[in-house]
């Protein structure tokens, strides 16, 4: 991106009212948690077997539940729905 491009979205961004502004958070946080469990995934099922993969998954649910406290996001739930039907 460049210093224009970033300039311009910021400029953007600072137009939105407070809705608006928080509904995009949530847009780009679930993109990016999206992207982010595609990418453990897949590194996942390359390195580890399938029963090691599924403790790994377990255990990262319960620190995301019940040490941070928030309750699993599913895509269908939120706007990363788009992003799924994209391939992202």
């Amino acid at each position: 991106m460049t210093e224009e491009q970033r300039r311009r979205a910021f400029q953007k961004v600072k137009t939105y009212s407070n809705n608006k502004f928080w509904s995009w958070m949530n847009f780009i946080h679930s993109r990016a948690y999206a992207k982010a469990e595609q990418h453990y995934l897949e590194a996942m099922d390359i390195v580890l077997q399938p029963k090691q993969k599924k403790a790994v998954m377990a255990k990262a649910k319960e620190i995301r539940e019940q040490w941070d406290g928030m309750a699993t996001v599913t895509l269908e739930d939120t706007e990363g729905a788009e992003l799924q039907s994209l391939g992202v």
